[in-house]
C-alpha cells in the first residue's frame, strides 16, 4: 500500500515538468526562451564518507548524513536543490495554464464502495476542492424512500465523518474505518500532516456523537467488532519507552477493547514475544465464537492463528510456517482460505473451524490461468475476484466450489472494493478504467442483475475522445507481458510522440486500467500514456503473465518517443 501513492506523486511532478516544456515548444519564439539554469550548474552535495563492515566487506557511504533531514548539511543541500529547480522551471511559459487546467482536473472527485452494517450503508466520497474524502452514511438502500423500512427519511447521504473540518490546512486524513456488524458504531482512524500515525475514534451512527473512547498508536489498524457492538478486537503499536528506541513502528499486538472502558487497561490478546516486524490483523466469525489472527511476515509470507473464544485456550496456529500467503473468511463454523500455497495463481480451501489444522484442509477452488485476488462469503456463496491480462473479473461460486456465474462488468477495467455480507443477497463493487471514472455498482444475487449505485462526474473531460489499446511484449525470460497504450483518437503513432511509459511491481501492486485525472492533461497535448506490467511469473501453459506483480520490483518512468505502432 505504500508504493502506489508515492508513484502517483512522482508521476504528477514529472508530468508538470514535461508539460511545461511542451507548452514552451508551442509558445511563440519570443516567449519561449527557457533558461539553461544557473551558470554555476546543479548543486553538489557535501561528501562525508562513512565506512561500515558488513559480513567482512567494507562499504563506504559518502552521503550517509542525507538520511537525516535535520542535519544542517542536508537542509542546505535541499534548499540549494529547490532554488536550482525553481530557477529552471519558474521562467518557463505556460505554467499558469498548466496549473489552472490541472486544478480543474483534480477537482474530479473519488468514491468508495460501501460497507454494510445493519440497515446502514457507509461509503467515502471526495468532491471538488475537498482535500480529504468524507465518510457518508445512507439509511436503507435508497435512502429510506423505497425500502419500506426507513420511511420519512430524505434520500440524501448524511455526513458522518468530515476530517476536512479538523484542520485549517486540510491535512488531517481519514486513514481507515470499520463499521460494526449492526451499524451502530463506526471505528475510524485519523492522522495529521501525512504522518499516518492514526488515532482511533468511535462515532455513533444514528446521532453522529463521537464517543470518549480514544486510542492512539493505531497506524494501519485492523478492527473486528463483536456482533452486539459492545466491544472489538484491534491492533496497536507500542508507546515510546515500551520498546527499544526507534522500534515504535514495529511490535504490533492485538488487544480487546470494551466500549466505555479505559484503553490503557485493554487486555493483550496476541503478539507477545514475536518477531517485532510481524503485523497481525483480526477477523471474527459471524457468531463471535472464532477469532482469526492473520500475521504478515513481510510481503511474501503470512501465518494464521485461530482462537475458540468459548474456550480458554490460546490461539492455535493452523498454517505450517511455509513461505506462502493466506487469508480466510468465516461462515457456519467453516473457514474459506485463499492462498498461494503451491499455487502461484492462488486457490481456495475449506476447513472446519473445530478441526482447522493444515492436514484437514480440502481444496475447493483450484488455481486457474487468472490470479485469484480474494474470495469471501456473501449471501451464502463465494465471491471471487480475479485478475487476468491486467484486468479484473468477478465470479460467483457455491460453497461446494461449483462455479455459479460470471458477474458482468461495464467494460475492460479494474474492480476495487468488492464486498458483501454472509447474510445479504447483494454485492457492491467499484469499477474504473482509463476512460471510465470511478463508479459503484450493486449486484442483486437473487437475479444477478447489476445497477449503478454511485459514480464520479467528470464534466471537464470527454473520455470518448481517447483510444485505449492493449499490446504485448516479450520480457527477457520469454514471458509475454501486457501494456496499455492510451492516447487521443486519431493521433499518428510515428515515433515522434512524447510518451510516458511507467511500470510498477512493488508491494504486490499491479498497474491495472485506472482512471488518472492528471494524465488527461498530458494526453490533451499529444502525449501518449503507456502503463506496463513489471515482469511477472508466466503461466506454464501459455507463457503469458497472468497478473502484473512481482515482489521487490522497482518502478520505471521514461519520457521519450518510443511508441511507433
Amino acid at each position: 500500500m505504500l508504493g502506489g501513492p508515492r508513484l502517483l506523486t512522482f508521476l504528477l511532478i514529472l508530468l508538470v515538468g514535461v508539460l511545461a516544456l511542451v507548452y514552451a515548444e508551442d509558445s511563440p519564439a519570443e516567449d519561449s526562451a527557457a533558461p539553461s539554469g544557473p551558470a554555476s550548474g546543479s548543486p553538489k552535495a557535501k561528501v562525508a564518507p562513512v565506512e561500515d563492515t558488513v559480513q567482512g566487506h567494507k562499504i563506504v557511504d559518502r552521503y550517509r548524513y542525507l538520511e537525516n533531514p535535520n542535519d544542517p548539511d542536508t537542509k542546505l543541500f535541499v534548499e540549494q536543490e529547490l532554488s536550482y529547480t525553481r530557477a529552471i522551471l519558474d521562467p518557463l511559459p505556460g505554467r499558469d495554464k498548466i496549473n489552472a487546467r490541472l486544478a480543474q482536473l483534480l477537482e474530479i472527485g473519488t468514491v468508495g464502495a460501501p460497507q454494510m452494517g445493519g440497515r446502514y450503508y457507509f461509503h467515502s466520497r471526495r468532491e471538488g476542492s475537498q482535500n480529504q474524502p468524507i465518510l457518508y452514511v445512507r439509511e436503507g438502500l435508497n435512502g429510506g424512500l423505497n425500502d419500506g423500512v426507513n420511511n420519512g427519511l430524505n434520500n440524501e447521504d448524511r455526513v458522518l465523518v468530515d476530517v476536512n473540518k479538523l484542520s485549517t490546512d486540510g491535512t488531517v486524513a481519514l486513514d481507515w474505518w470499520f463499521a460494526a456488524e449492526d451499524g451502530k458504531y463506526v471505528a475510524y482512524g485519523t492522522s495529521a500532516s501525512g504522518s499516518e500515525e492514526s488515532t482511533l475514534h468511535i462515532i455513533e451512527t444514528a446521532t453522529g456523537k463521537v464517543l470518549p473512547d480514544t486510542i492512539d498508536r493505531t497506524r494501519f489498524a485492523s478492527v473486528a467488532w463483536m456482533k452486539d457492538s459492545s466491544a472489538f478486537y484491534y491492533t496497536r503499536h507500542p508507546k515510546k519507552g515500551e520498546v527499544p528506541d526507534g522500534e515504535e513502528v514495529y511490535h504490533v499486538k492485538v488487544f480487546y477493547h470494551q466500549i466505555g472502558s479505559d484503553p490503557a487497561k485493554d487486555p493483550l490478546i496476541f503478539g507477545e514475544g514475536r518477531n517485532p516486524q510481524d503485523v497481525p490483523s483480526v477477523a471474527l466469525s459471524e457468531d463471535d465464537r472464532w477469532l482469526l489472527i492473520d500475521v504478515g511476515e513481510g510481503w511474501t509470507k503470512t501465518e494464521m492463528y485461530l482462537q475458540d473464544l468459548q474456550s480458554k485456550n490460546p490461539p492455535l496456529e493452523i498454517t505450517t510456517g511455509k513461505d506462502f500467503l493466506y487469508g480466510a473468511d468465516f461462515f457456519a463454523d467453516k473457514l474459506y482460505i485463499t492462498t498461494n500455497e503451491d499455487a502461484p495463481h492462488y486457490r481456495v480451501f475449506v476447513a472446519d473451524a473445530t478441526n482447522p489444522k493444515r492436514e484437514n484442509w480440502k481444496e475447493l477452488i483450484p488455481q486457474s490461468d487468472a490470479v485469484l485476488q480474494g474470495a469471501s462469503v456473501t449471501g451464502g456463496k463465494l465471491l471471487a475476484q480475479y485478475e487476468h491480462n491486467a484486468t479484473s473479473a468477478l465470479k460467483l461460486f457455491g460453497l461446494d466450489g461449483k462455479k455459479l456465474a460470471d458477474l458482468p462488468l461495464p467494460s475492460i477495467g479494474a474492480v476495487f472494493g468488492a464486498s458483501g455480507r454472509y447474510d445479504r443477497d447483494e454485492i457492491f463493487f467499484g469499477f474504473q478504467s482509463f476512460t471510465v471514472p470511478p463508479s459503484i455498482y450493486r449486484v442483486d444475487l437473487t437475479d444477478m442483475k447489476s445497477a449503478l449505485w454511485a459514480k464520479v462526474d467528470a464534466p471537464s473531460i470527454d473520455p470518448s475522445a481517447y483510444d485505449v489499446q492493449q499490446v504485448w511484449y516479450t520480457s527477457n525470460d520469454g514471458t509475454k507481458v501486457p501494456m496499455f497504450v492510451v492516447s487521443k483518437k486519431g493521433i499518428e503513432k510515428n515515433g515522434k510522440n512524447p510518451i510516458l511509459l511507467t511500470g510498477y511491481g512493488g508491494f504486490n501492486i499491479s498497474l491495472t486500467p485506472t482512471f488518472s485525472r492528471s494524465m488527461y492533461l498530458w494526453m490533451e497535448h499529444g502525449g501518449i500514456y503507456a502503463p506496463t506490467c513489471a515482469a511477472a511469473p508466466s503461466s506454464a501453459k501459455t507463457g503469458i503473465a497472468p497478473a502484473c506483480w512481482r515482489k521487490n520490483r522497482a518502478s520505471l518512468m521514461i519520457s521519450s518517443p518510443l511508441v511507433n505502432t
